[in-house]
């Protein structure tokens, strides 16, 4: 048994070293290159927030600790980690094969942070940050502390005061050289020394409280902690939450990367050979409990498994780890998932379309009438198409301000925080998309300030019943069995619902290839209805079946959900859309060339000789080419177009445009801009105008036009023969050229089949063993960093000793009360259980930690030994209840007949046959519990798996330290399952056989 598992463990540790001993696959030698790239940042740091912002088309991926960043960045899972330049300098010294890239990411300022309101702390702070500068104790500071070599720190000894009132600094001490744990167990470093000169300032003694970067903040706020020194910068976000101090450090945020690429030895696993819908009969289905895809995948796949999942990241996380087979979820928002996720692929087309509303209580008539005028309003104002345009197609993830009166009260509205992009997500701290957007848009138009509640999508329309919210704004699908419940508003899009798998257990299928122009017909192309492209593709392509839409962000929309085969726009629009749209491509650009000009009305010949003047005017002097230039030439995406005043006395011309999008007209902001947009003002401008634009769908602009409704039409409208004979045009200004889009999948198809060869690797050679000793010494010997690990093991050991005794005792007495027909004792206990076991144990701990004991200094240990064991009570009451009801009632029965009293009868016939029952369950439970207490880090407990995090701050070994305590809760476990075992086998019979009784 000891030789079997000695070759376990020994194969674990050769598995997972090897496994990390493998380069990324992306070379990155320049910032440039961080596309399409996984990029690692630290949870609620400004690096995560530049990730996201810098490198769009990057998928940042967020860790709780830099050397989990570094871990995942060694084992090929990520190919860049973004932090802070010292941070970055430590990791590189400390790990040879890897490098941090010459250009800064950015600049930050690091600053104190401290709560709000306390000026008269903070001008103290920002005094004694100013004396530090300038008697040059700053700079001596990060002389010492920020080098390139190995060489010792040189600490200076600061003296402080033992009496006082004590000053509580939260930090997070995993950041050498900002803020480590030293040899001593001493939190040190540049903040480490920066804090001491602090305290010592201020006169008073310190402690430091040391806990996970993103859970700083919270514990500012509820007074765990009187000040933040841990490397933190000032932004604008967390400015909202905490006042900060002036700068008493700037530095850079840097890209870490690999210095070189090898080649990598892929396993190869068996996929499900997933081809079409038809192949989920007998599969196991995932879905968002509650959805109408619930709904159709329980009626269209009786004899599948249907999972239902609660939110959408756990949907996901079904799919990636194997607990389903596939998913069902809605199209546009699983486009965004695809776009950042290689592992996942859509099976099939969309299974079904489906309108969406926002939701309503059916007695609330007004509210809903209300929002089908607001709903109106921004459609025909252009509102609603720039939404669509900047969350749907482009992915934009920046809210804009949305000015609010905020005098009529407030509206109360619904939504699920975690739908995915575009609809819904949390960013900064606030949640943000188009669901969002619109609300946000209702309600500055109502007036009321707006106060959304997260819940549950399952508890949307419930909590719409019975007033709990006023409106439901998360996508929702409008079906015949909700409107039983609740009213909707008028439809204002269209969503469809795909099913997903790993892209491994898709079988790949060959795609529509499209490889020229002749290969249209037999397609669905989709064209703007009543442009040149409309006509050209009825006249030229026969075959081809023409979907009409009235908005580029609906032509792009359906080529992304392959709703259409093909699309056609003009080049100039497509080349903007295709810098958000990386997955669409240009079959060709060499179709059709027409001249562009300004429309006017037959009868209106002046106003149109008018224009042609100014336009000679214009090229002459210079304004078109730098109006050209800003809109064509350069980004149109951050072009600022100059202002304008018109003179309301002087005559109106009416202008009416499509805003179909950069660089000719779009609304951006609220405000009309582009570059027809820009010349036509500045025309107006010129001629002494009062300048009126009027947005409408692009069909109806000849027709406005025409019947004299406006004076001119812009919006890059060929000119061409067909159109001459109902308006007059302009002389040419620019070429309209077409573009034929696809997508890229269906216009390079790639047959290699990617073989891998492995060659055998002794699990033992040399190098191997030399690499475990050499991390053995560091993590565990080295400046007696085994201290670290124990002191973290008799914490785990305390935590979940007393939490278990805790909770067992509590469990009896929560037993005892759900075992009672008295409902004083009944209806307690059945909502304590429902409670505890309903709610995760993290948010358990936090709760209890930040609220219930805000205003109370107590040790997080005990608050650690309240929230396990309560949780740990609410499982085992019922262990208790199911094992004693479990014993036959004769028995009982028998005991009173024999002359025992009630208790001694429990006692002594009950109690032993039911803990016989009780323990095999109570036993995994235990076990449960003492890897649930990994978490305690998030209150400043210093437990096994926080000394593993400083150990690989120090280290800067990526897997030792974790696989070291992966083995430590393991060996934790088996003893308490051998322990428990013991006492299994003494409350059972054949123990008492043996020993005769």
């Amino acid at each position: 048994m000891k030789n079997n598992l000695i070759y376990i463990l020994i194969y674990i540790f050769s598995f997972l070293f090897i496994t990390g001993c493998g380069d990324s696959k992306t070379s990155i030698s320049k910032l440039e290159d961080v596309k399409n790239v996984s990029v690692g940042a630290m949870t609620g740091t400004t690096g995560e927030h530049l990730a996201i912002t810098k490198f769009p088309e990057a998928q940042t991926k967020s860790f709780d600790d830099i050397m989990d960043a570094i871990a995942a960045l060694k084992s090929n899972q990520i190919e860049a980690v973004i932090t802070a330049y010292p941070t970055a300098l430590n990791v590189t010294k400390h790990n040879q094969d890897l490098t941090i890239l010459s250009e800064a990411v950015d600049y930050e300022n690091t600053c104190i942070a401290l709560r709000k309101g306390n000026e008269d702390l903070l001008n103290t702070l920002n005094n004694i940050i100013a004396g530090l500068e300038n008697d040059g104790s700053l700079a001596d500071m990060k002389r010492r502390w920020l080098k390139k070599d190995l060489l010792p720190y040189e600490e200076v000894d600061i003296k402080l005061p033992e009496k006082g009132k004590l000053l509580k600094i939260g930090t997070s001490a995993t950041r050498e050289p900002f803020c480590f744990v030293d040899a001593n167990q001493r939190v040190t470093g540049h903040d480490g020394e920066f804090a001491r000169r602090v305290a010592a300032k201020l006169n008073r003694p310190m402690q430091f409280v040391d806990m996970k970067f993103s859970a700083l903040i919270p514990a500012l706020q509820s007074g765990k902690v009187d000040i933040i020194i841990a490397g933190m910068s000032s932004t604008p976000e967390r400015a909202k939450s905490v006042d900060f101090s002036k700068t008493y450090f700037q530095y850079s945020q840097v890209l870490i990367v690999k210095k070189s690429e090898d080649a990598k030895v892929e396993v190869k696993v068996e996929s499900l050979k997933l081809k079409s819908h038809n192949d989920l009969k007998d599969k196991k289905i995932g879905v968002l409990l509650g959805s109408v895809h619930d709904t159709y995948a329980l009626k269209n796949y009786p004899h599948a498994t249907i999972l239902q999942y609660k939110n959408p990241p756990e949907l996901v996380l079904g799919v990636k780890s194997g607990k389903i087979d596939a998913a069902i979820y809605t199209t546009e928002t699983l486009l965004e998932i695809l776009r950042t996720d290689n592992e996942l692929q859509a099976l099939g087309d969309t299974l079904f379309t489906i309108p969406i509303g926002m939701g309503f209580n059916k007695k609330d008539t007004l509210l809903r009438e209300q929002f089908n005028q607001f709903l109106k309003k921004i459609k025909e104002e252009g509102p609603f198409d720039d939404m669509k345009n900047r969350w749907i197609i482009k992915g934009e993830t920046v809210m804009p301000a949305i000015k609010n009166s905020k005098k009529n009260g407030t509206l109360i509205v619904g939504t699920v925080s975690d739908k995915g992009l575009p609809f819904t997500i949390v960013k900064d701290n606030r949640m943000i998309g188009f669901d969002i957007e619109i609300s946000e848009r209702f309600a500055a138009y109502l007036g009321k300030e707006l106060k959304l509640v997260d819940m549950e999508f399952g508890s949307l329309i419930i909590s719409a019943v019975t007033n709990k919210i006023e409106m439901i704004s998360s996508t929702l699908m409008i079906t015949d069995e909700r409107k039983k419940q609740i009213d909707f508003s008028d439809e204002y899009m269209r969503l469809g619902a795909t099913v997903f798998a790993l892209k491994k257990n898709v079988i790949q299928s060959d795609p529509k290839i499209i490889t020229s122009l002749e290969d249209i017909n037999g397609k669905t192309v989709g064209v703007y209805g009543g442009t040149v492209h409309d006509a050209f593709v009825e006249q030229n392509y026969p075959a081809a079946e023409i979907k009409r839409f009235s908005t580029s962000a609906d032509i792009i929309l359906s080529l992304k959900s392959e709703k259409i085969d093909v699309a056609f726009l003009d080049l100039v629009s497509a080349k903007v859309l295709l810098k958000s749209n990386p997955e669409i491509k240009i079959l060709t650009d060499d179709v059709l060339d027409l001249p562009v000009g300004i429309g006017f009305n037959k009868k209106n010949p002046e106003l149109r000789n008018r224009f042609n003047a100014f336009l000679k005017e214009i090229k002459s002097d210079g304004t078109f080419e730098q109006i050209y230039k800003r809109w064509f030439i350069d980004d149109p995406e951050k072009a600022i177009m100059p202002k304008f005043k018109f003179d309301e006395n002087a005559p109106l011309i009416r202008l009416a445009t499509s805003v179909g999008d950069l660089p000719n007209s779009a609304i951006v902001s609220g405000e009309h801009v582009g570059f027809d947009i820009e010349m036509l003002k500045t025309f107006a401008q010129r001629s002494n105008f009062n300048l009126k634009i009027i947005t409408m769908e692009f069909p109806s602009l000849i027709a406005a036009l025409s019947s004299g409704k406006v004076d001119m039409i812009a919006d890059g409208i060929a000119i061409t023969d067909e159109r001459k004979k109902q308006i007059d045009f302009s002389d040419g200004y620019n070429m309209f050229k077409t573009a034929v889009l696809i997508l890229d999948k269906n216009l390079d198809r790639e047959n290699s089949i990617n073989k891998n060869s492995s060659e055998g690797v002794s699990f033992f050679a040399n190098s191997f063993l030399f690499s475990l000793k050499e991390s053995f010494y560091n993590n565990i010997i080295l400046e007696n960093r085994y201290l670290l690990i124990l002191d973290g093991l008799q914490t785990t050991i305390i935590i979940s000793i007393l939490a278990t005794l805790f909770g067992t005792l509590l469990g009896g007495l929560i037993c005892f009360m759900r075992m009672s027909k008295k409902k004083i004792l009944l209806v307690p206990a059945k909502i304590y259980i429902s409670i505890l076991r309903g709610t995760p144990v993290l948010v358990i701990l936090m709760i209890i930690f930040y609220v219930v004991f805000a205003s109370v200094d107590i040790e997080p240990v005990i608050v650690a030994v309240i929230a396990f064991g309560l949780n740990f009570a609410a499982y085992v009451s019922e262990m208790y209840r199911t094992g004693i009801e479990g014993v036959d009632k004769g028995q009982t029965e028998a005991g009173i007949a024999m002359g025992f009293t009630k208790v001694k009868t429990f006692v002594f016939i009950i109690l032993p046959q039911a803990i016989k029952r009780i323990l095999p369950v109570y036993k995994g439970e235990v076990i449960s519990l003492v890897k649930m207490t990994s978490i305690v880090g998030y209150i400043a407990v210093q437990d096994l798996t926080k000394a593993s995090d400083i150990i690989r701050s120090r280290t800067f070994d990526a897997f030792f330290p974790l696989i070291m305590v992966a083995v430590l809760y393991f060996i934790i476990s088996w003893l308490l399952m051998v322990s428990l075992g013991y006492v299994e086998r003494l409350t059972g019979p054949n123990y008492k056989v043996k020993r005769g009784v």
